[in-house]
């Protein structure tokens, strides 16, 4: 009997035939339960690993079934095969790895829907091949309608700085022009947009965000951080019923390419037509894998008020919506509407790497910051996170802060610290996103309040040489720190923050927290690194323990839903320097192909 089924045993909170099928598969039990007569599998895999991430140590098993979007058997190919029926579809994986769907604990799929149209700055290596790629994207974008692009990084050019308005300039004088840098907290504006968004000299800046203005004046030189940049964002036009189809049949080709069968929206108001964007992949069911949606603080009244609706024009008459809508249930989350789900609140306590909120000044300045004594940007303020955890602390509301520097983190956790104060522990589980500067002692809080950090540690390799420059030697240690998580047994998962991330993939991701390596070949704090195992813990069980889904996703056992993916290898057997290479093979979702790779590249299933 091998520990898996020994937990099948358990199972309590099934429907009767799913309960069957659990007790056939235990020790002892040897008939084929009649209730399984009407309720055979649809398909049984086998032949392969089977990778259940269903304990703290790596457990397989031989087989698999799954039979109505859920998972009916797991086990030994022999028992499992014994519930197949005339209609059970075989499944021979031919050597290679199924395991739960990957959960992405922090994306932006809804804002994707919006950056998938645009030109892509992803790896330009200086001004002039950005304005290059914007010419050419200008040429395709329909007349009065603004250019927009994403993805550049100031740090990677070769001019070490953002571009300027008049650079912008060159693109078009005629037409207005924004763009974000890779992190999604920079941008840079030509002086036609400038000018319609009523910008010059004479404008502060806002609380929690600056413009760089040109030395020596007030007059701005195009870039804008934090809140700055956030309200020129929100100035987009909304997207027409055929841009928003297309851009998110774009944005989610890309989630289910990488494997995820639960995406997430974690800023959900950030563009001003998010609501309406949501609302049509409701009406017209055009999500195939599930959107956790945590709504920006600043929006988070409009947003609820319009899930409260939707939620209730789609019920029984006479149906408790408030109690619906906090509703759940272990076999089935009555929380989402046609894959979509609001979850809770997100607050931007600091920004980018850049603007990173610390205690202690940076060692050396990011590039284009004269300030002396620099310690980053606060963004969202204090008292506006204290009242949120005082109003959501004991309801099912979660909280999630995106906090990268140890000051932020440290305002994040006073907060939760207050409310625990007042109100006492809950199982609030308070999301520490990106939580890339965490002290040790810091660490220890986190675990006491029951904190959940969730790391972008994709972006490792990438700027893991620029990090050590800007914070010095004392606070490298502090940086994506896995393993110490880890041995304080916090759960802390691992995310792409796509499309303000370096890679939409989380095997990616977890190549970074297993192996470390920057771009110049050296191990970035070398003490942090962690199992393979425990990396693809982080992209499964951890994720739904993260979103409050356990009970329905992240492990292969009976009952929970057939969220699954194939790889084409073993994370776990090959070189922890080839998990970045693994191909996925396979995107399944509630037993249904979303994904399929085919010889020749990519063949998207839906």
């Amino acid at each position: 009997m091998t520990p898996l089924m020994t937990h099948a045993c358990r199972v309590s909170r099934l429907t009767p035939w799913l309960l069957a099928a659990s007790i056939a598969l235990s020790a002892g039990c040897s008939t084929r339960p009649t209730a399984l007569a009407a309720a055979a599998p649809d398909a049984i895999y086998s032949g392969g690993d089977i990778l259940t991430m269903a304990g703290a140590t790596p457990q397989y098993a031989e087989a698999l079934a799954i039979g109505g979007g859920r998972i009916l058997a797991v086990g030994s190919r022999a028992e499992v095969m014994k519930l197949a029926g005339p209609g059970t579809r075989q499944f021979n994986l031919q050597g290679q790895t199924l395991m739960p769907g990957f959960i992405d604990a922090h994306g932006h799929l809804v804002y994707a829907t919006h950056s998938m149209l645009d030109a892509d700055l992803m790896g330009v290596k200086n001004i002039p091949e950005l304005l290059e790629r914007l010419k050419k994207h200008a040429a395709e974008t329909p007349a009065g309608e603004r250019i927009v692009g994403m993805g550049y990084r100031a740090e990677q050019m070769t001019e070490n700085r953002h571009p300027t308005r008049e650079e912008l300039d060159t693109v078009s004088s005629t037409r207005p022009i924004g763009i974000s840098d890779g992190s999604g907290h920079h941008g840079v504006m030509n002086t036609v947009l400038m000018n319609e968004l009523k910008l010059s000299a004479a404008t502060p800046d806002p609380e929690g965000g600056f413009y760089t203005r040109k030395p020596g004046s007030r007059e701005l030189a195009g870039h804008a951080a934090e809140t700055a940049w956030m309200a020129a964002l929100a100035t987009r036009a909304p997207l027409s019923a055929e841009q928003t189809r297309k851009g998110l049949k774009r944005a989610v080709s890309l989630w289910v390419e990488n494997g995820i069968t639960t995406a997430s929206e974690m800023g959900l108001g950030l563009s001003a037509d998010d609501i309406q964007i949501a609302q049509r992949i409701i009406d017209e069911q055009l999500m195939p894998i599930d959107l956790v949606m945590f709504a920006k603080y600043a929006e988070s009244e409009r947003i609820i008020d319009a899930a409260y609706q939707i939620q209730k024009s789609r019920l029984p008459a006479g149906t408790d919506t408030a109690s619906a809508l906090l509703s759940t249930r272990p076999d089935l989350d009555r929380r989402y509407i046609n894959r979509l789900r609001l979850a809770g609140v997100k607050f931007w306590l600091d920004g980018s790497i850049d603007t990173a909120f610390m205690s202690q000044p940076f060692t050396k300045n990011p590039p284009g910051v004269t300030t002396k004594d620099y310690k980053g940007q606060r963004v969202d303020p204090q008292d506006q996170l204290v009242a949120a955890l005082d109003k959501y602390w004991k309801s099912h509301r979660q909280i999630a802060a995106h906090a990268i520097g140890d000051e932020a983190n440290e305002q994040l956790l006073k907060a939760i610290e207050g409310a625990i104060a007042k109100q006492g522990m809950t199982d609030a589980r308070p999301i520490f996103q990106h939580a890339q500067f965490l002290r040790p002692d810091q660490i220890t809080r986190v675990k006491a309040v029951g904190g959940t950090p969730s790391m972008t540690a994709g972006g490792l390799q990438a700027m893991g040489d620029y990090v050590s420059m800007l914070v010095g030697p004392e606070r490298i240690g502090w940086t994506g720190a896995a393993a110490s998580l880890q041995k304080q047994g916090i759960n802390w998962t691992l995310n792409t923050d796509w499309p303000a991330g370096v890679s939409p993939s989380l095997l990616f991701a977890a190549w970074n927290v297993v192996n470390r390596v920057t771009k110049s070949g050296g191990v970035f704090v070398p003490s942090e690194r962690v199992s393979a195992y425990d990396a693809m813990r982080s992209l499964t069980i951890n994720g739904a323990w993260q979103y409050k889904e356990e009970q329905n996703k992240g492990t292969l056992e009976v009952g929970k839903l057939a969220d699954l993916v194939i790889l084409d290898r073993n994370p776990l057997k090959v070189d922890p320097m080839a998990i970045k290479d693994i191909k996925v093979m396979q995107t399944i979702k509630e037993g249904s192909a979303v994904y399929t790779r085919m010889p020749d590249g990519p063949k998207f299933g839906f």
